[in-house]
C-alpha cells in the first residue's frame, strides 16, 4: 500500500492524531476530520480510498455520516472504530461499514484492517471492470494503451503476441480485444481468424495499426475484427470508440 487517502473522522484529537500517526507511517495520506458534515463534504470532493470513523460524536454522528453517505451511493470501504460497544459496531455495520474496531484500538490491528479493506474494495472493482487485452508488441505502444484505457475505468490485460493472446482468451476471456496487425507469431490477422473460427469468441475486436492501407483495414474486417484504427490513435476518439463497440452500438458489432 502507498498513496491511498484515507480520511479519518474523529473529535477526539489524542485519538485522531495517533491513527493519523500510525497510517502516515505505513505510507496512507490522511485526511483528518472532525466533523461529520465536512466529512461528508471532503468525501465528495476528495473521494478517500478509505473512511475512518468514530461513532460518538456531536452534531452528525457516525451512523448518520455512514447512512448519508451510503445513501448517496458512496462505496469507498469505511472502517467503524468506537468505545460504544459491540451492539453499536453491529449497528453500524448494518448501516453500511464494512469493518467495526473497539477502542481502544490495537494500531496495528488498524493499520492491517485498513489494507485489507482497500485491497478487498480493490478487487471488488476489478471484478467489476470490463476486461480489454490488448496485443501489441512495441512497448511505447503498449504503454500508451494500457495509460488510456485504465484511467477510463478499464482492465487491461497486455500481451505481446499471438500465442499468449489466446492463452489469455481461454483463462481470463477478455471483454473486448485491441491488437495489432504486425507482432510476433501469429499475426494480428491470423489471430483474430482463430480467434472466430476456433475459439468462438463473440466478444468485439478493435485492429489499431500503422499499416492502414485499404487491403489491411478490409483483410483485419473479413477475419472478424469490427473496427480499425490508423495509428497514431488519439486518447479520446480511442476511448470514445472502445465505449461505442461495447456497448453494442457499432454498426460492425
Amino acid at each position: 500500500m502507498a498513496n491511498e487517502n484515507v480520511l479519518i473522522l474523529e473529535d477526539d484529537l489524542a485519538e485522531l492524531n495517533l491513527a493519523s500517526k500510525q497510517l502516515t507511517a505505513a505510507g496512507y495520506v490522511v485526511i483528518p476530520v472532525v466533523d461529520g458534515r465536512l466529512a461528508v463534504e471532503t468525501c465528495r470532493t476528495r473521494k478517500p480510498d478509505l473512511v475512518v470513523c468514530d461513532l460518538g460524536m456531536p452534531g452528525m454522528d457516525g451512523f448518520e455520516f455512514i447512512r448519508r453517505l451510503r445513501g448517496e451511493r458512496f462505496q469507498t470501504p469505511i472502517v467503524v472504530i468506537s468505545g460504544l460497544g459491540r451492539d453499536k459496531g453491529e449497528e453500524a455495520l448494518k448501516a453500511g461499514a464494512n469493518a467495526f474496531l473497539p477502542k481502544p484500538v490495537d494500531q496495528k490491528l488498524l493499520v492491517l484492517t485498513v489494507e485489507k479493506e482497500i485491497v478487498a474494495a480493490r478487487m471488488r472493482g476489478h471484478a467489476t471492470r470490463k476486461h480489454i487485452m490488448v496485443v501489441e508488441d512495441e512497448p511505447m505502444v503498449q504503454r500508451f494503451l494500457r495509460a488510456t484505457l485504465e484511467p477510463a475505468g478499464y482492465r487491461v490485460t497486455a500481451v505481446e503476441n499471438g500465442t499468449a493472446a489466446l492463452e489469455i482468451v481461454e483463462n481470463d476471456p477478455p471483454d473486448m480485444v485491441v491488437c495489432d496487425i504486425v507482432v510476433p507469431g501469429i499475426d494480428g490477422i491470423e489471430l483474430i481468424t482463430q480467434l472466430r473460427r476456433e475459439y468462438d469468441y463473440k466478444a468485439p475486436i478493435l485492429v489499431v495499426s500503422g499499416h492502414s492501407e485499404e487491403k489491411y483495414q478490409r483483410a483485419t474486417l473479413d477475419a472478424g475484427a469490427n473496427a480499425f484504427m490508423a495509428k497514431p490513435v488519439e486518447p479520446l476518439e480511442l476511448v470514445a470508440r472502445v465505449k461505442e463497440l461495447l456497448s453494442g452500438r457499432s454498426p460492425h458489432s
